[in-house]
């Protein structure tokens, strides 16, 4: 059997990842003149290009569509976005980030690397590159059990 041991509480340690996260992406965010949501979509947006629905969003930032939603049209009214209906499919409608958005998205984006760095600040890069393994198979094996 295999003994798990934590230093500290592990629960704790990702509420804590967690909101160093959104703290840094609020504090670019209002850098830029976004709110939070706004921020969280333009980002994955930026970092995700193949998941452009809101659908996509929601599901892999586990936000609620309501919050994608505003999100989407408050950064559609700044011409942040632009919304294109699916040639294929009419109910879908994907994403796309404009020109105009581009220096608050890599703003960001320098934001997201402020994180990772503070993370993994005490770590070498074979320490970091492992560590990203070892995420990416755990993050295999909650996908094989989350159905």
């Amino acid at each position: 059997m295999k003994e798990y041991r934590f230093e500290g509480n592990f629960y704790y340690y990702v509420r804590l990842i967690k909101r160093l996260y959104e703290n840094t992406l609020l504090e670019a965010a209002q850098k830029v003149g976004l709110s939070l949501p706004e921020a969280d979509v333009l980002c994955f947006l930026r970092e995700n290009p193949e998941f452009d629905t809101a659908r996509d969003v929601a599901l892999y930032r586990d936000v609620s569509r309501a919050y994608v939603s505003k999100a989407v049209e408050l950064l559609a009214e700044k011409d942040y976005l632009v919304i294109r209906q699916d040639k294929n499919d009419r109910r879908l409608q994907h994403l796309e980030i404009t020109n105009k958005a581009t220096q608050a998205a890599e703003t960001l984006h320098k934001a997201q690397f402020e994180f990772y760095d503070t993370v993994t600040m005490n770590l070498s890069q074979d320490e970091i590159t492992e560590m990203l393994r070892l995420i990416g198979k755990c993050a295999m094996n909650l996908e094989e059990n989350s159905n």
